[in-house]
């Protein structure tokens, strides 16, 4: 190994242990009473789930059937479909009442400032219901949230990633589960 490399590997190996050390350093100066570390400010997707906002962005719904855990996705018409992904009966072209979607957010755990916010950042032409495209175009907004910059889609994604393992990162078990959600809740509009 020439000595630059080896240099170069010392010194991010110094940099990695003081920056990994210096917390607990912190908290055995305090008495160890040192609060808990709060929730990531930032919430970013997953490879998986980056994708699954990919596909929104294309007009498709990926959603899990919660008694095969099948993943299906539905494009903008029923029967359309993301190459490698099965069809699914649930198809779109649905909406959901803002009363139907603030409800579906409160099982995912959101606050009223959430829910006024997603709500709000869903309804596009604010007509008081959320279509399939307007949360498609919601959902694909999440893609580019990496940086934190939209408001909005750290929203989105705070509240996906709280009713999961709220680590930081939305998975893809945890973005299916609010499009699945959503796409149940148009089943429901549509039967009623």
């Amino acid at each position: 190994m020439s000595p630059l490399i080896s240099g170069l590997a010392s010194v991010a190996s110094m940099i990695f242990n003081a920056a990994t050390s210096g917390a607990g350093k912190a908290s055995a100066r305090r008495g160890g009473d040192a609060a808990a570390p709060e929730p990531s400010a930032v919430v970013s997707l997953s490879p998986e789930a980056q994708a699954l906002a990919g596909y929104a962005g294309q007009g498709v719904l990926v959603a899990q059937a919660p008694s095969s855990g099948a993943v299906t996705a539905v494009g903008r018409h029923a029967g359309q479909t993301s190459a490698g992904v099965s069809s699914g009966r649930a198809a779109g072209n649905g909406a959901v009442s803002k009363d139907d979607f603030q409800a579906l957010l409160t099982r995912f755990g959101a606050t009223d400032d959430q829910k006024q916010q997603l709500t709000a950042g869903f309804d596009a032409d604010k007509d008081g219901v959320i279509t399939h495209d307007e949360f498609l175009k919601g959902l694909s907004r999440t893609q580019g949230a990496q940086g934190g910059s939209d408001a909005f889609s750290q929203a989105v994604l705070r509240v996906m990633d709280q009713a999961g393992n709220a680590d930081g990162t939305v998975g893809k078990a945890e973005f299916t589960a609010f499009s699945s959600a959503f796409a149940l809740a148009e089943r429901r509009t549509r039967a009623a």
